[in-house]
């Protein structure tokens, strides 16, 4: 049940109902994953922006560990969920200033 983006002739990961649930989500939970293969969960607040149909852009609180995370492997998960709705996306990440920048590459349905 996923949908997957594997380049430039990528189809939109991001559905306008998955970006209405990512809208609507009070907390979002990502897992960071280290260069020795150790996962980093946190709960952030909501995404700050949707630029495209396969980007998530969240803001930067500290973060000191997702970021070190994102500079060895830049694989990140994240967790959405509203109401009876909910969705994991796995894709690469970067840090840029104050803002990391999630590649939404595949997404699945958690509920």
């Amino acid at each position: 049940m996923g949908n997957s983006c594997c380049g430039a002739s990528c189809s939109a990961v991001l559905t306008p109902e998955i970006k209405e649930v990512v809208k609507q989500s009070a907390y979002v939970a990502i897992t960071s994953l280290s260069g020795s293969g150790q996962p980093h969960l946190i709960v952030v607040g909501q995404v700050k922006d949707i630029p495209d149909d396969n980007t998530l852009v969240f803001g930067v609180y500290k973060m000191e560990k997702t970021r070190q995370n994102l500079a060895e492997t830049g694989f990140m998960q994240v967790a959405v969920v509203s109401g009876k709705k909910g969705y994991r996306f796995s894709g690469k990440a970067r840090a840029e200033g104050d803002k990391v920048y999630f590649t939404v590459e595949k997404a699945d349905i958690l509920l």
